[in-house]
């Protein structure tokens, strides 16, 4: 379970790819994911309709992961798909709730979202920039999910 962690973690590192520019949101540029990475979205999440920082984060995510473990049986037996979708999800409501924590009252949903946002990015920045390294916080983020797909 910690080499899965490590491995999702890493795919952080492709995070601030989200997106071409800085769009502002995780709604931008939608567009098709790759096929084989389907599995990884919502329930009722439309595959052509994803936005492209969430296409970026669990292409990353995946290929990360089977980079490191190249045999597909064991990709599929860890349940990778889910385990990055969940922890896409997880991470995007994190930065939100952050961002809602820190706004004053009046703050538009779109300034709560650009806010967000650029978190989000920050996390990419701050995981380059320390070799690697995360807050237990975000461990522990990543492991509840590897630990809510294997159940």
């Amino acid at each position: 379970m910690k080499k899965l962690a490590f491995v999702l973690l890493s795919a952080l590192v492709l995070m601030a790819c989200g997106s071409t520019e800085d769009s502002g949101g995780f709604t931008e540029n939608l567009g098709p994911i790759d096929p084989n990475l389907v599995g990884a979205l919502e329930s009722g999440q439309d595959p052509s309709l994803v936005p492209e920082t969430q296409r970026n984060f669990l292409s990353g995510c995946v290929m990360g992961a089977t980079n490191r473990m190249p045999d597909l049986v064991a990709v599929q037996e860890t349940g990778l798909l889910k385990v990055c979708g969940c922890s896409y999800m997880k991470l995007v409501e994190r930065v939100r709730l952050d961002a809602a924590a820190v706004a004053e009252p009046i703050t538009s949903s779109s300034d709560l979202e650009r806010d967000a946002y650029k978190r989000f990015k920050k996390l990419d920045e701050e995981f380059q920039a320390t070799e690697g390294s995360f807050s237990e916080e975000l461990v522990e983020l990543f492991a509840s999910c590897i630990r809510q797909t294997s159940s």
